[in-house]
C-alpha cells in the first residue's frame, strides 16, 4: 500500500471508530480513477491483516461498538455482503456509503505507533480537500501535491 494513502486512512481513523465511508471517501479522492470498493476492501484487509487496524461493528440496542471476534475472512466477508441488518459495501448504492454501519475500523496499538511514526499526513502531503470548502482541513495547509506523484500501481 502507498504510504501516503496509508497515513490518511490512518489519521482518519484514530480520531474514533471509523466506517466504511472513512476509508471509501479517502480513497475516492486520493486514488482517483484507481478508486473501486475492490481496492477499498483490500485496503480494509491488509490494514487490519498487518495488525493496524480491528474491525467491529454496533451490534444495536444500547450497546456501544464491539469487536468482532472472527477470523478476518468472515470480517472481510460481513463487509462486503452485510451483517447484523446492514447491507454490504459491495451492493448499497453510492448514496448510502455515507450512513451505511456494516463495520466500524479503529487503530491497534500497532496502528497507533505506525501513525505517530508517519506523522500528521496534512503537514506531509498537503490537503487532499483544500479546494471544497465543505470538508477541507482546519489549520492552514497546502493543497495535496497530487496522486501522480505518490501513487503506485498497486490499487488497481
Amino acid at each position: 500500500m502507498n504510504i501516503a494513502l496509508e497515513n490518511f486512512i490512518l489519521y482518519g481513523v484514530s480520531d474514533d471508530w471509523a466506517p466504511v465511508a472513512e476509508f471509501d471517501s479517502t480513497m475516492r479522492r486520493l486514488a482517483g480513477p484507481k478508486h473501486s470498493r475492490g481496492a477499498v476492501v483490500q485496503v480494509i484487509r491488509e490494514l487490519a491483516d498487518r495488525g493496524l487496524i480491528e474491525i467491529g461493528a454496533f451490534p444495536g440496542g444500547n450497546r456501544a461498538w464491539e469487536l468482532w471476534r472472527v477470523p478476518l475472512d468472515e470480517s472481510i466477508y460481513r463487509i462486503q455482503n452485510g451483517y447484523n441488518g446492514e447491507r454490504g459495501y459491495l451492493d448499497i448504492p453510492e448514496s448510502e456509503i455515507g450512513s451505511n454501519e456494516v463495520f466500524r475500523a479503529r487503530l491497534t496499538e500497532s496502528g497507533q505507533a505506525r501513525l505517530a511514526t508517519l506523522g500528521d499526513p496534512y503537514e506531509t502531503y498537503g490537503d487532499p480537500w483544500f479546494d471544497d470548502p465543505l470538508v477541507k482541513a482546519e489549520g492552514d495547509y497546502r493543497p495535496f501535491r497530487g496522486v501522480e506523484d505518490i501513487f503506485d500501481d498497486g490499487l488497481g
